[in-house]
């Protein structure tokens, strides 16, 4: 039978802050964990997010109180005020942060157990035509800025990396005799990305042109030597969209990724290597894009089919004509 909490409206909060306690030795946790400063700050918004909700209630409840029924409230109150991937990241969250004061025997069971997934309506995964990515090309000029961008285009389109990984590279990640890139991913997880001719002679040129920044090691920079972060990337993306005139797809490092995964799967690569390229924990989005690889071959099919040249012949005769 399920544990009812002891619902107390108050006034103000009482003096024993037993939740945020539990929130700040979670995210000390992590921490110690080398969890990434991007999903420490991904759990920390969230678990505010959620302390505000009980905060608007009156509602200053201890870990051990917060029972599934407020749980199914909040998300429901997340995916109506905010979205349904926001509730979904909360729920995430959630589970996680239950999950550890179970391991830490703060409870003996997590409410999130009964609390049940937040479903998230499936997006078509936008990518890029080769047309328009031959058009992002022809922007870049000769100078560094133009360099540092083909290499940009032509990186993010061989590999599929996230922005965030390709801002974390450095001149000693890159293998110029395996042709590969040592990239840090999500959870800690170290993989080896491999990177074609394209990419490696646009990396080559940009490196000539980068030159030596005061023993800068990030491997791309800004024209002033420090280090690109994500927001420029995407920034820079976005102009050089706006330039070529792409506006089938959004122009964000993720389309690159996706753009790369699909174009993968179709020139004859298999899900499993995909799936390693990226770095995903699952096969899950892989078989997204191996959906949507399969839609292209559709599409090429009717266009070419074999049987439609004898249409034709088919479509003699018309008229009623007796079944024999």
């Amino acid at each position: 039978m399920e544990r009812r909490a002891k619902l107390a409206v108050l006034s103000s909060p009482p003096t024993q802050e037993a939740l945020p306690e539990a929130v700040d030795s979670f995210l000390r946790r992590g921490e110690a964990r080398n969890l990434s400063p991007h999903t420490l700050a991904y759990y920390r918004t969230r678990l505010q997010a959620f302390t505000r909700y009980l905060q608007r209630r009156g509602l200053y409840l201890a870990p051990g109180d917060i029972t599934p029924s407020v749980l199914r409230d909040f998300l429901a109150d997340e995916r109506e005020r905010v979205s349904a991937v926001t509730a979904e990241d909360s729920y995430i969250t959630l589970r996680a942060f239950f999950r550890y004061l179970v391991n830490e025997e703060v409870l003996t069971d997590s409410p999130m157990e009964r609390v049940e997934k937040v479903r998230v309506p499936r997006k078509l995964v936008e990518t890029f035509t080769a047309e328009q990515i031959e058009a992002m090309l022809a922007t870049c000029a000769k100078s560094f800025n133009g360099a540092r961008l083909r290499a940009l285009l032509l990186t993010l389109l061989d590999t599929g990396l996230r922005v965030s990984e390709l801002c974390g590279l450095t001149l000693d990640d890159v293998s110029w005799d395996g042709q590969t890139l040592r990239v840090m991913g999500k959870g800690m997880r170290e993989r080896e990305v491999p990177f074609g001719q394209a990419a490696r002679q646009a990396l080559v040129t940009y490196i000539a042109r980068r030159g030596n920044h005061q023993g800068q090691t990030a491997l791309f920079l800004t024209c002033y030597g420090d280090p690109l972060d994500r927001y420029r990337v995407q920034k820079l993306l976005r102009a050089c969209g706006a330039k070529a005139g792409v506006t089938g797809a959004r122009c964000s490092p993720h389309t690159f990724r996706h753009t790369c995964a699909v174009m993968f799967l179709r020139n004859g690569g298999d899900a499993f290597s995909l799936q390693k390229l990226l770095g995903h924990s699952s096969l899950d989005m892989t078989r997204r894009y191996a959906e949507l690889a399969q839609a292209d071959v559709v599409a090429k099919h009717r266009a070419a089919s074999p049987g439609d040249r004898f249409l034709a012949a088919v479509q003699k005769g018309g008229g009623r004509k007796r079944l024999r």
